[in-house]
């Protein structure tokens, strides 16, 4: 069992069942051992970039309680994440297609940058476990059972995805109900 953290892991070892859209959509970031938050765990937390259009209101019809304007969530099956609603969640306007674009691009350079210059980002200082630093007032996501949902990281998107727009992403799980939850705030 390793304690190191991955950064940029391939879709194939964060998602069950990818299609051509998770590679518009999803953009792997870092994987965290779940043993850095309980030692019996066994497995990666991924944390993920994505890029919904906050304007789109056709997406609506996608919404579930933890799929909404600035939250998305997966379960976990097999140690892999399903996306937990319709990929037409993340269906843009004409108008948001140059950010979708300009995200990707700007995800793809730095990923390029780590893996052809091996640059460092600074994961020593993701923070693991503790309590998050809330950009906008607690968001702390309660699980299907009305619990507070444990929280693992939470990480600044500019340094990994120097785009329009800097966002801090919460990530929060269950253990109950093999529930990752990804909120976001920006300043």
């Amino acid at each position: 069992m390793t304690n190191q953290l991955i950064l940029f892991p391939k879709l194939e070892d964060v998602f069950n069942n990818i299609t051509e859209r998770h590679s518009e959509i999803f953009m792997p970031i870092v994987s965290i051992p779940k043993s850095l938050i309980d030692k019996n765990w066994e497995g990666f937390f991924h944390i993920i970039q994505f890029n919904e259009d906050p304007y789109n209101r056709e997406t609506v019809k996608y919404f579930t309680e933890y799929c909404t304007d600035t939250m998305i969530s997966f379960t976990i099956n097999n140690e892999k994440y399903d996306f937990d609603t319709d990929l037409g969640y993340f269906d843009v306007t004409e108008d948001w297609k140059e950010y979708q674009i300009e995200t990707k691009e700007k995800f793809e350079d730095s990923k390029n940058e780590f893996l052809t210059t091996g640059k460092e980002f600074n994961i020593s200082e993701i923070q693991i476990g503790g309590e998050p630093d809330w950009w906008q007032g607690d968001a702390t996501p309660n699980d299907p059972s009305g619990n507070p949902m444990i929280f693992v990281t939470e990480i600044e998107t500019y340094p990994f995805c120097k785009d329009s727009c800097d966002k801090k992403i919460y990530v929060f799980y269950s253990h109950e109900h093999n529930l990752i939850v990804h909120l976001y705030q920006t300043t």
